[in-house]
């Protein structure tokens, strides 16, 4: 009875051992295989190939991902908005070009009207003390006041007053005329430049 009771644990045992190695055949010694978290390894044992005692594998526990902390939103944070600085809140005046001035005419007087009566032909040289950059010859006839240039074309030589409403150069005696400043007879080749004259509050002005 004992015998018999023995050799069932034995077969029992066997048939647990078998029943834990793995199901694939073992071909050749030193091939491994992994069988329910065992390593084994095929050995030659009576001479046949069998499975070796399986020796554990440590089973690597899965570390928890750490999940990535909420960083706060950009929306979050407040963003700290530059305060505007007084020079640049204050607008600026915009610099406007400064409008170039028409350069207006210039004025001299001549003389005062009482010294100019009808009938009169008067030169005025150009210098210091008229203020004039070329002569002037003033002339006031029925025609009315006006103004030419003294000096003549040719040689700039300074006209005379030739009666009958003409002027002559004494040099080379060029002719014109005191009406317009035409010339009348050379040598000159070309007239008289007239000027603008005004009278105003009892003074003659020359405009330049």
């Amino acid at each position: 009875m004992v015998g018999l009771f023995g050799a069932a644990m034995a077969f029992i045992s066997g048939a647990a051992v078998a029943a834990d190695v793995p199901k694939l055949k073992c071909t050749r010694v030193g091939q491994t295989v992994i069988y329910r978290n065992q390593k084994f390894t095929c050995v030659k044992k009576g001479g046949k190939l069998v499975w070796g005692k399986g020796v554990p594998v440590p089973v690597k526990s899965a570390s928890p991902t750490p999940s990535p902390s909420a960083s706060p939103s950009a929306s979050a944070t407040p963003s700290a908005t530059p305060s505007a600085s007084p020079s640049a809140s204050a607008a600026s005046p915009t610099a406007t070009a400064t409008p170039t001035a028409t350069p207006t005419k210039s004025q001299i007087k001549l003389a005062n009207s009482s010294e100019i009566p009808n009938g009169t032909v008067k030169v005025f040289q150009g210098g210091r003390t008229t203020g004039l950059v070329a002569s002037i010859v003033l002339i006031r006839d029925s025609a009315g006041l006006r103004a030419l240039s003294a000096e003549c074309p040719h040689a700039g030589y300074l006209v005379q007053d030739n009666g009958g409403g003409q002027l002559i150069c004494p040099a080379h005696n060029s002719l014109f005329s005191a009406k317009d400043g035409e010339l009348l007879r050379g040598p000159s080749s070309y007239g008289l430049s007239r000027y603008v004259v005004t009278e105003s509050g009892g003074e003659i002005f020359l405009t330049l």
